[in-house]
């Protein structure tokens, strides 16, 4: 059944609603390098109501590292209550020596880092040996982006061996798109989701899975019911608030979809997003604005 939903006329409809946000960042709050226009105001007014934000995104660096992109941007910590990357919560997940991955690796695996270093210092602090070519490694971290296909296809062709031997490779951004100023780039959750079709073992902790909203509700005190979700794409951020049983608005003006929904989408070009991705969001936001 098609579902057309209206967009709303922005965030003072959700604010009697929702006590908490757990806010997606690249493609909903900034493009990469600035905010969009009312965003600053929309964060000050949520912060004025008492609305709680979490910003939850699919980002490799540490929320540490995100803040101080964001302060960089005119957007300090007085306008939101923490900072959550996938990134912490794959670090938290190795700390820990996750079970389900940590069962295929001998007591002290062999690494290959696919990805900027200086991106992920986090993942070299964790005292795990690094090695540069795949036939001696025992797992892979993908990290980096893929600027476009001839990338994608250049980096799968070097892990296609890692593939074959069954290594488990460790995506620290789900993400397969990243929407920038310039335009949309490949995203890490590109490399895995390559990874995984030649038949690749893939582990993701950031959103959709599970671990990314636990982080997130034990910061927060509010139930599911009073919390709400604002991401730009289907595939993480509405996937991800569905399973975890939270309501979700997505943007649709900036970041991932906006090229097939716009600031008023139309019932043809909803149905056919909706029935592509599998999945549905709740509300419809054209942008990030009170």
């Amino acid at each position: 059944m098609n579902v057309l939903l209206r967009a709303l006329p922005g965030l003072h409809a959700l604010a009697s609603q929702y006590d908490a946000f757990l806010v997606d960042l690249h493609g909903v709050i900034h493009d990469g390098a600035r905010p969009f226009d009312g965003v600053v105001t929309a964060l000050r007014e949520l912060a004025a109501a008492d609305r709680r934000v979490i910003f939850l995104t699919n980002s490799s660096r540490s929320g540490a590292l995100v803040a101080e992109s964001l302060a960089a941007m005119g957007i300090g910590p007085d306008l939101y209550d923490a900072v959550i990357s996938s990134g912490d919560v794959t670090r938290d997940a190795l700390v820990a020596r996750d079970p389900s991955l940590f069962e295929l690796l001998p007591e002290r695996p062999r690494c290959v880092h696919v990805g900027h270093p200086a991106v992920v210092p986090w993942l070299f602090e964790l005292g795990l040996a690094f090695v540069d070519d795949v036939a001696h490694a025992d797992l892979v971290f993908a990290t980096g982006t893929a600027r476009d296909s001839a990338a994608l296809a250049r980096t799968l062709e070097h892990l296609a061996p890692a593939a074959a031997r069954g290594l488990p490779l460790v995506c620290t951004n789900p993400d397969r798109i990243i929407p920038t100023a310039a335009g949309v780039t490949l995203g890490p959750g590109a490399i895995a989701a390559a990874y995984a079709e030649v038949g690749g073992r893939v582990f993701l902790y950031g959103k959709p899975q599970a671990p990314m909203y636990a982080a997130a509700r034990a910061r927060l005190s509010s139930p599911n019911e009073r919390t709400v979700a604002v991401g730009d794409l289907l595939d993480t951020d509405i996937r991800g608030a569905r399973a975890a049983g939270i309501a979700s608005v997505l943007v649709t003006a900036t970041g991932g979809h906006a090229s097939a929904l716009g600031p008023a989408p139309s019932a043809s070009a909803q149905a056919a997003l909706w029935a592509a991705e599998g999945v549905t969001p709740d509300m419809l936001l054209p942008r990030f604005v009170w």
